[in-house]
């Protein structure tokens, strides 16, 4: 239904590959160059990620067993202007970041092929409307599979996004489809592991906890999430409507200074109980412990 997803699963099982604290290019052991706090290794079930900094710009997250399974950072100046996502070597997929008045005015996510070809195409640009939110359009081009237009709000409270609530219309396979989405999220009183990562202040959040993977790590958010919850119906023209739910509960353990030192996500089913499926489990690691 919303084809800018794939790239947070993409994000995710990256994580998901082994890395070592050896043959990286920055030492993050001694965190006299980062005077705030920031996570130097991320445990995703059992499987180490190690992230790796220059001062407090992130530069990389590597599997050091397989090198060729990486994400890159770019910078220009202070702002974070793309991301790169390889599996063995290979590019799956970017996003480019554009900013204007010193916020960000654009993202565009690209999907490729094993062969180099563009896939799938997601355009964010946002419009701000007042300090609590933000207008969104969300332009998605999969080609010959089809295309779609959503404009949506997003509700900000205490520098988080509270709320998602959109609508638009779509081609696919040649029909016109009508979409609706409507997003909540809660958060604690803690921080978000990436806060103090240099340049991620900027970036939006784009929404659906549930699978972008990428924003959710890589965002303006401030706080830990606690539950996330989403509603989307999705109408063909001279057809039925479908409808579907997506439902998180955080359960988080936090050091002595507010960071996350254990994390699980677990699945909900329609009525908030539950599911028999295993929660995703996190670890972090930082610099000052």
């Amino acid at each position: 239904m919303k084809k800018i997803l794939l790239y947070g699963s993409i994000a995710l099982s990256t994580l998901s590959c082994s890395g070592s604290s050896e043959d990286t290019p920055f030492d993050n052991s001694d965190p006299s160059t980062q005077n705030v706090i920031l996570p130097t290794k991320m445990n995703k079930d059992g499987i180490v990620m190690k992230i790796n900094y220059n001062g407090t710009k992130i530069i990389s997250m590597i599997n050091n067993i397989n090198h060729g399974q990486r994400i890159e950072f770019t910078y220009t100046d202070d702002y974070v202007t793309g991301i790169k996502n390889y599996e063995n070597n290979v590019l799956e997929s970017t996003v480019e970041y554009g900013y204007s008045g010193g916020r960000m005015a654009s993202a565009v996510t690209k999907e490729y092929s094993t062969t180099g070809t563009v896939q799938n195409t997601v355009t964010f640009t946002y419009t701000y409307t007042s300090t609590t939110e933000i207008n969104v359009k969300r332009q998605t081009n999969s080609g010959t599979a089809g295309s779609s237009t959503i404009n949506s709000v997003f509700t900000y409270n205490n520098g988080n996004m509270v709320s998602n609530v959109g609508s638009g219309t779509g081609i696919v396979n040649g029909n016109t489809v009508t979409y609706t989405e409507k997003e909540t999220y809660t958060y604690t009183d803690k921080n978000y592991p990436f806060k103090n990562v240099k340049g991620f202040d900027k970036i939006i959040f784009n929404g659906n906890e549930s699978s972008d993977g990428v924003s959710m790590l890589f965002s303006n958010i401030k706080n830990s999430l606690s539950t996330y919850k989403g509603q989307f119906t999705n109408t063909t023209a001279g057809g039925g409507t479908g409808t579907g739910t997506s439902s998180h509960k955080y359960t988080t353990t936090f050091n002595t200074a507010g960071y996350p030192s254990e994390e699980s996500r677990q699945t909900l089913d329609i009525n908030g109980n539950p599911m028999t499926s295993t929660p995703d489990r996190f670890m972090y690691e930082y610099n000052y412990q």
